[in-house]
């Protein structure tokens, strides 16, 4: 991906940060501010604050930069009180004012003065209201983010002054005086240690004044280098909060052991030599060539000896700094660990078969983290993703059909052997008992004749009980028994590969869950990303026109179609509108009929089965039928006409096109124009709309759109020996079935109200014969009970006769030019090849109510070299990540990235080998800090050069950062070739 791409989806997330900003201010003038709210607009504009700047958006940063500032100070002088509600709107339309600035680079055009204008009025307005942000309020705010308390303010004031007092001085001091002016700085910080009961400080000091008064002379000036180092971090962890990582102890492995080197005495390295000679560059690394038993002996005890004497040694250098003088060979640490594991895998593969053919295997590959890409597809396209997805559903409930029989021929082979096992074992009981006898008697009958009844001396000198006699019935009586064990081990086999099986399935019906999600959200999007601009909408109308409104979102998960997004926004905004403008009352007639001053309006959105219903309800007046009326009759409808109408019919003629009630056009709720162009949208994508309403009391539009995926979890439910499949999303609550439910009643009492309850047994008429193919398996409810579905005052029972659980399945449509009776929605196939019909139960219900009966007729990798260098990047931004990947990867660096600190820290104590690291300060579940905290208190990342990029350019950060381990900090906007020699010159080092 290019970076002008990788600049695009910057903007589009720009977009959801626009979004949490918005949110987070709407109606904060009305209450109480939240700290929490604010917090999250704040972390918001800091997020496109770098990011653009990052990108090279200036200007969007600049004006983030601005408002994060004003954010700053509400969050220092306004939390917990009330704000005024210029202060919102003026913030608000800072925010609109980004959001034009977004789509003014997205179409690659420039900012105009009249745009700089609006901008300079919004923020001197600002700073009339809320003054300019101080160094003060900047230290407030990070004291409150790091919650750091007073006891430890007092030491980070104390222990800065001791330490970069003692690290000035230090060049300027003799050997004596600098011991001496170390052990003073330890008791000046022990004293503020103590101040702030911070016990691990006091005894890291002492740790330190003891090997200062035990050190070598020549190694002082190493000692008060680590001492410098170790204060500094316990200083940062300090103003970080993190007590419990402080180090108690100062680690001597500082300490200069002859440049790494480890020494060796010929006469120790002597054994090693000999075998040496005898063992070839070929021998180490080719499995045709062999060792001799005493040479490999030979070996392993040199190397015995060799590792024995290192150990030792190391020990000699932590309590002895005084080593005899003795003729040495230095040999690097790095060359013995190569020479230790080349003789290793040499040895190693000497144990295996000489024979064994040489197989040449590819090296491994290591692929490149790739960035997510953004593609464009058709709908056409989607749909086919989707249908071929409901086909691998079919198919996959086939294989878990068939797996489940075959479990049954399992169980039902383990009970045939075990009655086999109980005639093995009676086989051999009863043998045990004839065993004994002499000899088979032969009956007049025929019998089968002894073989070895012929006496011989042998036999006759033994007692029956004292040695056994072999006969026919023994041999084919122990074949028996042996064939039985041998079936036994089969079934043992079996069972062991059936659990095999089973857990195959269990993981591909895992992966096609995660399948079905990924397509889904493909497929579909949140009511939400449709309502989100809606409560800005509602609170600039209040405002505008002085009518307080809440507006209540229900339901803002429900799937929707993605294509119906844009299509629906339009209805949605004119229903709104007209709610607010037709339906609700003014504050003071409202408060003359009784009602609350501030009126409601509440969106809702939930998945029936195949349709999506989305309501817009509101507490107002309600529809004048009698404006309605006298509207027919100006369109040319006669009295009589508009009489005879019911009032449901006519209600629905305000659907009519150039329909309108309005006395005159307003800006607010239309134009003259109708609700007519509601419906044809919704008719455009196959939805349906519908009102009630009721004076006084208020109108609700109900909005219906098909819900488009071919995979549905259903319930599978028996009545009348018929199968039917109910969309479990339908579906309020299943409920079993007293039997003091009186037959005629037929109502029945849910959450104290009471709701018909409609036989599914008896809506059925089958016009011939129909002969029900049974199920495997037996039901989960195997019995009557009731299917609560409806909402609202639209509720109501289905009874069916047994429940036979859930599973997702794929939706056929059913193809005929007769159409499907009602509340028949489309079709299903089980796993076993039966297709059952789906039914919607409430359609069914209503119609079984309205109508007397109802007829239903029977029914690819990347190598990477290995001197390519790593560099893992760690950002909670992808656009931000992917715009480092492709600078890093221009200049020849491989990369691997991290969506926080958690992640980072994960990789890299999983064995994660990389050169580098670039992280951001902060992120969620772990920051910046935390991850210097973590991988910095380690010995194996003492050297891994960690590069801090972030937008905080404070003073006291980047000092934090340093002193926690951090390589270098960069501040964004940043230099890009300033960065990149920055990482080759610390990997070089």
């Amino acid at each position: 991906m290019d970076q002008e791409q990788i600049k695009m989806n910057f903007l589009d997330e720009a977009e959801e940060c626009f979004d949490s900003i918005e949110s987070a201010l709407l109606h904060i003038s009305s209450t109480v501010a939240e700290t929490e709210k604010i917090d999250l607009a704040l972390r918001a504009a800091h997020s496109v604050k770098g990011g653009a700047g990052m990108m090279g958006f200036m200007t969007l940063s600049e004006v983030a930069h601005r408002l994060e500032d004003f954010l700053k100070i509400l969050r220092v002088h306004y939390h917990s009180t009330n704000i005024d509600v210029a202060i919102e709107t003026l913030l608000l339309q800072g925010v609109d004012q980004m959001r034009h600035i977004s789509d003014l680079y997205r179409h690659g055009l420039e900012i105009d003065e009249n745009l700089s204008r609006d901008l300079e009025i919004i923020f001197t307005s600002l700073q009339e209201y809320l003054g300019e942000l101080t160094p003060e309020d900047e230290d407030f705010l990070f004291t409150q983010n790091e919650q750091v308390d007073s006891a430890s303010l007092m030491f980070e004031e104390g222990a800065q002054n001791i330490i970069d007092n003692f690290a000035r001085s230090m060049e300027n001091l003799s050997i004596e005086e600098l011991k001496f002016t170390l052990q003073s700085a330890c008791e000046q910080l022990s004293f503020c240690a103590q101040l702030a009961e911070l016990t691990p400080v006091i005894e890291l000091c002492q740790s330190i004044q003891q090997q200062a008064e035990i050190i070598e002379t020549e190694n002082i000036k190493a000692l008060c280098d680590e001492a410098i180092k170790s204060w500094r971090r316990t200083l940062a962890l300090v103003m970080r909060g993190s007590l419990d990582k402080l180090p108690s102890s100062l680690d001597v492995s500082f300490m200069p052991l002859e440049e790494n080197l480890v020494s060796w005495d010929e006469d120790d390295l002597s054994s090693l030599t000999d075998v040496l000679d005898t063992v070839t560059t070929t021998n180490l690394f080719s499995p045709e060539e062999t060792f001799d038993e005493n040479d490999l002996s030979s070996l392993s005890d040199a190397l015995d000896n060799l590792t024995s004497e290192e150990i030792s040694l190391e020990e000699d250098l932590v309590t002895n700094n005084n080593r005899e003088d003795t003729e040495e060979l230095l040999i690097p640490e790095e060359e013995l660990a190569l020479l230790e594991n080349a003789l290793s895998e040499a040895i190693s593969e000497t144990t295996e078969e000489i024979n064994t053919p040489v197989i040449n295997q590819a090296k491994p590959t290591i692929s490149k983290t790739s960035s997510r890409q953004t593609v464009r597809i058709s709908t056409e396209q989607i749909e086919q993703l989707n249908n071929l997805f409901g086909k691998l559903i079919l198919e996959r409930n086939r294989v878990n059909s068939h797996l489940e029989q075959l479990k049954n021929f399992v169980e039902l082979m383990n009970q045939r052997m075990s009655k086999l096992e109980d005639s093995n074992r009676l086989l051999r009981d009863w043998y045990d008992r004839t065993s004994v006898a002499d000899f088979i008697t032969v009956t007049q009958g025929g019998g089968i004749a002894s073989k070895n009844v012929a006496s011989s001396s042998l036999n006759e000198q033994f007692d029956a009980l004292e040695m056994d006699r072999y006969t026919d019935v023994h041999l084919i009586s122990q074949g028996q028994i042996e064939t039985i064990v041998q079936l036994k081990e089969v079934g043992t086999d079996i069972n062991l590969e059936l659990l095999e099986v089973n857990r195959g399935m269990q993981e591909l019906n895992q992966t096609m869950r995660s399948l079905q999600k990924n397509v889904t959200q493909i497929q579909m999007r949140p009511f939400s990303d449709l309502v989100k601009g809606f409560p800005r909408l509602m609170r600039d109308l209040s405002i505008q026109y002085h009518k307080q409104v809440n507006l209540t979102i229900e339901g803002k998960n429900t799937l929707l179609d993605r294509t119906f997004i844009e299509s629906l926004n339009a209805p949605m905004v004119h229903l709104i509108r007209n709610a607010f403008d037709h339906g609700i009352e003014s504050p003071q007639t409202r408060q003359e009929k009784g009602k609350a001053t501030m009126g409601s309006i509440k969106l809702s959105a939930v998945n029936r089965g195949t349709k999506t219903i989305i309501t817009i309800e509101d507490d107002g007046a309600g529809i004048n039928s009698d404006k309605i009326s006298q509207r027919l009759q100006e369109m040319g409808f006669s009295p009589e006409q508009i009489q005879q109408m019911s009032s449901h019919q006519l209600v629905n003629h305000i659907f009519d096109a150039g329909f309108s009630t309005a006395d005159q056009v307003t800006e607010l709720s239309g134009r003259g124009v109708g609700m007519d162009v509601v419906r044809t949208n919704l008719h455009e994508i196959g939805g349906e709309i519908q009102v009630t309403t009721k004076i006084g009391e208020g109108t609700k539009f109900t909005l219906t759109v098909p819900f488009n995926s071919s995979i549905l979890r259903v319930m599978i439910v028996e009545s009348a020996g018929g199968f039917f499949a109910i969309p479990v999303n339908s579906v309020r609550e299943v409920l079993n079935l007293s039997s003091e439910i009186e037959q005629n009643s037929r109502q029945i009492t849910w959450q104290n109200q009471t709701i018909p309850l409609i036989s599914l047994k008896e809506t059925l008429t089958f016009n011939r014969p129909y002969q029900s193919r049974q199920m495997s398996g037996n039901p989960i409810i195997n019995q009557s009970v009731a299917i609560v579905v409806g909402e609202g005052n639209n509720l109501g029972a289905l009874e069916v006769e047994k429940y036979w659980g859930e599973q997702e399945v794929t939706i056929r449509p059913i193809e005929s030019y007769i159409p499907l009776p009602e509340g028949v929605i489309s079709s299903m196939i089980l796993g076993d090849g039966r297709v059952l019909l789906l039914i919607d139960p409430v359609s069914w219900i209503q119609f079984s109510i309205t109508e007397e009966q109802t007829f239903i007729p029977s029914i690819p990798h990347t190598f990477v070299t290995p001197n390519t260098k790593t560099i893992l990047i760690t950002d909670d931004s992808i656009n931000i990540r992917r715009y480092l990947a492709s600078t890093l990867e221009k200049a020849g660096y491989q990369v691997e990235e991290a969506k926080d600190g958690q992640e980072a820290v994960e990789k890299l104590l999983s064995g994660l080998s990389v050169q580098g690291m670039i992280c951001d300060i902060e992120m969620p579940n772990l920051d910046g800090y935390g991850v210097l905290e973590e991988i910095k208190g380690k010995p194996e990342f003492q050297s891994l050069p960690i590069i801090m990029l972030t937008s905080r350019s404070n003073e006291k950060h980047r000092q934090i950062a340093l002193n926690l381990g951090a390589s270098a900090y960069f501040s964004k906007p940043y230099n890009e070739g300033e960065l990149l020699e920055t990482i080759k010159n610390l990997i070089l080092s």
